[in-house]
C-alpha cells in the first residue's frame, strides 16, 4: 500500500500581543464564522470558554484548568500572550471513509501567568463543524497533574443519548433521555452486565456523549490524541446540566509527565444535523500526521474467524474442554471458504497455551493440535491472511513481558494483524487510567515495528491516534454482536446509537453479518427433547434483533478498515444475500450520510476505494422508517445499477427475520429510490456503473 499522506499549513492572521497582563478576555472564530469560542478570566482570574453555534448557546462560561503537585492554574491568573492565527490544511488518510480530508481552522492560543509566575497554556482551534482545545504545560522537569478543571456547562437541558461513566469498559446499554432525566437507576442500568465497573460518579457518562438542543443543533463530547494520559469521562449535575471531566486517578496522582506536555484536545463535535456527526473527521483533525513510512503490511479487509462458534458453545477456547475450535483440520476449513468467496483473512481465537488456565498465557507457544506454520502457509498459498489472537486476560504485565518475542514470532510465521483482548479486571490499574493508555499506545508504536496491525479489543475509547499510526486498524469498546450470543442481548435501537455515539470516536470492530438470526445456542441442548413451552422461552432468550438486511447493511452503516464476517461459514452457503457481504469494501473515497435520526434510523451511501462503485446502507430501530433517498451522490451521465437487498412485506426482526428481496434497477444522477425498513430492519444496495 502506498502512502498517500500530504499536507501543508497555512499561517495567515497574525495576532501577537507581547503583553497582555491587562488583557481577560479574547474570541476566536471558525472560518466560516458560525461557531464562536470566547475566553476570559472572571473577577478572581480563573480561565472560562464559551461555546455559540449559530446563534445557539452550546456552553455557558465554563471552567478550564489544571492542579498541578508544585503549581495550581485555577484562579488568580493572568494573561502573558495571545496568539490567533488561520491554519489551512489538507492531508490523504491510509485509509478512511474520506480520499481527502480538510482540517481548516482557527488557532488561539492563550499563555497564562499564575501568582508565582508559572506559566499554562491553552490551545483552541475553531473549525467549521466543531472545537478541540488542550492544555500545554512548559518547562524540562518531570511534572505530576493532580487534577483537571475542565468543565462543559451546558445551557439547555439537551436530549442525551448515553452510556453509564466507568473506568473500566465502554460495553454499555445506551439510554436516551434529557440531561434532567439521568439519575442513578438510569446509570445503573447502562452498566449492569459488564464485567468490571469502577464509576467515578452516581450520574455521569462515557464519552462521545451525544445530544440535541432544543434548537436542533447536536454536540457530541469526546477527546482527541489520548497520549500519557487517563481516558476522560464526565459527571453530570441534572439540575444545572453541568458537567466536569473525571479522570481515573492512581493514589491522588492522574498523570505524570515529561515537560513540556500537551494533554489530550477536550473535542466539542458541532452539527445541524445528526448526520453531519457522522461526516466529521474533527477527531483525526487534530491528531499528528502519520508517522510510518512503512505501509506494506496495513491490510484493510473482511475476515472470517474461528470466534462465533465458540460463543455459541459450539466450540471452545480451551484444548481441556475436548471442542477446541482452534485446531489445524478446523481452520484449514474456514481459510478454504474465504479463498473461495474472496475473503482476505482468517482469525483463530484460542490458539495459544493458557486457554486452559485462563491465565498464564504464553504467546509464542500454540497448542499441540494447531500447527501454526503449516496454517499460515497454507492460508497464503490461498491468497488468505492469518490473523492472531493475543487474549491476555488483563494480565497485562505478563503480556508486556512477551510482547517483543510475541510480535517477532507472529511476523516470522508472516501474520501480520493480530487482535488483541483484555478481558477482566486488571491487578491494581483501572482500563482507563494513565498506564494502560500507554499500553495501549505502546501495543501499536511496538506492531509498527514488527510490520503487525492492531484492532483492539476491550481497549480504551479510540481518539484518532489511527491517523498517526494507521497500522491501529479497529478496535471493540461497546456491546458487539457477542452480547446477542449468550445475554439478554441488545435491544433495538442500539444500532441505530451506535453510528452516533461510540463510532464517531473511531473504526468499531462490532462484527456484523449474522445470517442464523434465531434459535441462538440451542445446539447445545437436545432441542427435539424440548416441550413447546420451553422451546418458546428459548427462543425468547438469545437471538439477534435485527433482520437479515439489517446485518447487511452494518458493512456500511459501521465504519471499520476491518470488518468481520461473523456467522459460521455453512450459515453462508447457498444464500444470495451472501454476494453483497463478499461485495461490499471496507475502504472508502467518500461517505455521505443520506437521512439520520439518533436512535431511530440511519441510511449512509460511500464510495469504494478507486472505484466508481456506490454502496447504501440503512439500518432502523424500534420502529419502522419509510422515505426516498436522492442519487445525487453519482456522476452526471451514466447508468448505474443497482442491487437492491430490502426488508419484504412480511419481514420482522421477532418472527421472520430472514426474509430478503433482492432486486436490480438501472438508475441515474438524480433519481430516487425507496426505502422501506421494518422495525430492526435494514436496506443494502450496490450501485456500479455499466460498462
Amino acid at each position: 500500500m502506498k502512502n498517500f499522506f500530504q499536507t501543508g499549513i497555512l499561517i495567515s492572521g497574525l495576532l501577537l500581543c507581547m503583553s497582555c497582563d491587562h488583557k481577560t478576555e479574547t474570541t476566536a472564530y471558525s472560518p466560516d464564522k458560525n461557531i464562536s469560542v470566547h475566553f476570559n478570566l472572571d473577577k478572581e482570574g480563573a480561565p472560562l470558554y464559551q461555546v455559540i453555534y449559530h446563534n445557539d448557546t452550546i456552553l455557558q462560561p465554563s471552567p478550564l484548568g489544571l492542579l498541578l503537585q508544585n503549581a495550581d492554574f485555577e484562579k488568580d491568573l493572568t494573561i502573558a500572550d495571545m496568539h490567533i492565527i488561520d491554519r489551512q490544511e489538507t492531508w490523504n488518510p491510509v485509509w478512511g471513509q474520506y480520499d481527502e480530508i480538510n482540517a481548516d481552522c482557527t488557532e488561539m492560543s492563550i499563555d497564562l501567568k499564575n501568582k508565582n509566575k508559572q506559566f499554562l497554556t491553552i490551545v483552541f482551534r475553531v473549525f467549521d463543524n466543531g472545537v478541540g482545545f488542550r492544555y500545554v504545560l512548559p518547562g524540562d522537569t518531570d511534572a505530576v497533574i493532580r487534577q483537571e478543571l475542565t468543565g462543559f456547562n451546558l445551557s439547555s437541558d439537551n436530549m442525551a443519548y448515553w452510556n453509564g461513566s466507568d473506568w473500566e469498559t465502554d460495553e454499555h446499554f445506551y439510554i436516551e433521555s434529557k440531561l434532567s432525566e439521568v439519575d442513578q437507576a438510569k446509570m445503573e442500568r447502562s452498566i449492569s452486565g459488564s464485567y468490571s465497573q469502577s464509576s467515578p460518579c452516581k450520574t455521569g457518562f462515557n464519552t462521545p456523549l451525544t445530544m440535541e438542543t432544543p434548537a436542533g443543533n447536536f454536540i457530541s463530547i469526546h477527546e482527541a490524541a489520548l497520549w500519557n494520559y487517563p481516558a476522560m469521562s464526565l459527571c453530570l449535575d441534572p439540575q444545572s446540566y453541568r458537567m466536569n471531566v473525571a479522570l481515573p486517578d492512581m493514589n491522588g496522582v492522574t498523570a505524570q509527565v515529561q515537560l513540556p506536555f500537551s494533554t489530550p484536545w477536550r473535542v466539542i463535535m458541532l452539527g445541524s444535523t445528526a448526520g453531519e456527526l457522522i461526516e466529521s473527521s474533527l477527531i483525526l483533525n487534530l491528531n499528528e500526521p502519520n508517522k510510518l513510512t512503512d505501509l506494506s503490511y496495513i491490510t484493510p479487509m473482511k475476515y472470517l474467524g474461528v470466534w462465533w462458534e465458540m460463543h455459541l458453545k459450539l466450540s471452545d477456547w480451551s484444548l481441556e474442554s475436548g471442542k477446541h475450535g482452534a485446531n489445524t483440520d478446523n481452520v484449514k476449513r474456514y481459510i478454504d471458504f474465504a479463498a473461495e468467496h474472496g475473503i482476505k483473512g482468517v482469525l483463530v481465537e484460542g490458539w495459544n497455551k493458557g486457554w486452559g488456565e485462563w491465565k498464564d498465557y504464553i504467546f509464542t507457544q500454540p497448542y499441540e493440535d494447531f500447527d501454526i506454520v503449516q496454517l499460515a502457509n497454507y492460508a497464503k498459498s490461498k491468497g488468505v491472511l492469518l490473523i492472531g489472537h493475543h487474549e491476555t486476560g488483563a494480565d497485562v504485565k505478563n503480556y508486556i513481558s512477551q510482547m517483543d518475542s510475541a510480535y517477532q514470532f507472529y511476523k516470522n510465521v508472516g501474520i501480520h494483524t493480530v487482535k488483541t483482548g483484555y478481558v477482566g479486571k486488571i491487578a491494581n490499574q483501572y482500563h482507563f487510567d494513565q498506564f494502560m493508555v500507554n499500553h495501549f499506545n505502546e501495543t501499536v508504536i511496538k506492531g509498527s515495528q514488527y510490520q503487525i496491525a492492531i484492532n483492539i479489543h476491550e481497549p480504551v475509547h479510540p481518539t484518532g491516534i489511527c491517523r498517526t499510526y494507521p497500522n491501529l486498524l479497529s478496535g471493540e469498546g461497546m456491546r458487539g454482536q457477542e452480547y446477542n450470543a449468550w445475554s439478554e442481548g441488545n435491544d433495538l435501537n442500539h444500532d441505530v446509537t451506535l453510528s452516533f455515539t461510540r463510532n464517531l470516536a473511531g473504526p468499531m470492530d462490532y462484527t456484523p453479518g449474522i445470517f442464523d438470526l434465531q434459535f441462538l445456542n440451542t445446539i447445545n441442548k437436545d432441542y427435539k427433547k424440548l416441550t413447546p413451552a420451553q422451546k418458546e422461552e428459548y427462543k425468547w432468550q438469545y437471538r439477534v434483533r435485527t433482520t437479515l438486511a439489517h446485518q447487511l447493511a452494518l458493512y456500511v452503516v459501521f465504519y471499520s478498515p476491518i470488518q468481520m464476517v461473523a456467522d459460521l461459514p455453512e450459515n453462508y452457503v447457498d444464500q444470495p444475500a451472501f454476494d453483497f457481504i463478499k461485495e461490499v469494501p471496507v475502504d472508502w473515497s467518500d461517505t455521505k450520510v443520506l437521512s439520520a435520526k439518533i436512535g431511530r434510523h440511519v441510511l449512509i451511501a460511500r464510495k469504494g476505494k478507486a472505484s466508481q462503485d456506490w454502496y447504501v446502507g440503512g439500518i432502523a430501530g424500534e420502529k419502522p422508517f419509510q422515505g426516498t433517498f436522492l442519487l445525487d451522490f453519482l456522476e452526471d451521465g451514466p447508468e448505474y445499477e443497482a442491487v437492491i437487498y430490502a426488508d419484504t412485506k412480511d419481514t420482522s426482526w421477532d418472527k421472520n427475520p430472514t426474509a430478503c428481496m433482492i432486486s436490480k434497477q438501472i438508475v441515474r444522477y438524480g433519481d430516487s429510490l425507496p426505502v422501506k425498513m421494518v422495525a430492526g430492519g435494514g436496506i443494502a444496495i450496490s450501485i456500479r456503473p455499466r460498462f
